[in-house]
């Protein structure tokens, strides 16, 4: 089992759902606190967002991503874009935001991916858990090192 995702993982994070709800429900709530500040309407030209080590979305709101005319998802797992697609796709495309979903890992290049999205708003959805589980313990130097680097 990848400890980054996987069939598996998702398998149980589906399943998981009614138990994470209430998370879920604050995160979202907390989400679209911020929308409030940040308005992403209020951006010249079209509002977009980089979604960096987004899975399948588990813990996100079609409502708050529904606010962006465009959203790219990033994700190492080869299973988290079939799956973000799958819980969000219909409600995206319904609310008129296009979706794209990209299986890479964003960090390794992380100055490109910026420079091709100049205005979009950038959200790290769990990177750091997915770090620990990418590089063994002994490989710590070389986590903060990558993350001091971001």
């Amino acid at each position: 089992m990848n400890l980054t995702g996987g069939i598996t993982w998702h398998l149980l994070a589906w399943r998981s759902q009614a138990r994470w709800a209430p998370t879920t429900l604050a995160i979202e709530a907390w989400l679209m606190q911020q929308a409030q500040a940040f308005k992403p309407q209020a951006v010249e030209g079209q509002p977009s967002l980089l979604l960096i080590g987004a899975s399948a979305g588990w813990m996100m709101s079609s409502r708050w991503l529904g606010q962006f005319a465009r959203v790219d998802t990033f994700d190492i797992d080869p299973w988290a874009a079939l799956l973000f697609k799958w819980r969000h796709g219909s409600a995206l495309r319904a609310q008129g935001t296009q979706l794209n979903c990209h299986t890479q890992d964003a960090l390794e290049n992380l100055p490109d991916v910026l420079s091709s999205h100049p205005k979009a708003c950038v959200f790290f959805d769990n990177v750091l858990g997915q770090m620990r589980f990418q590089h063994p313990a002994q490989d710590w130097q070389r986590v903060e090192k990558k993350l001091r680097q971001l």
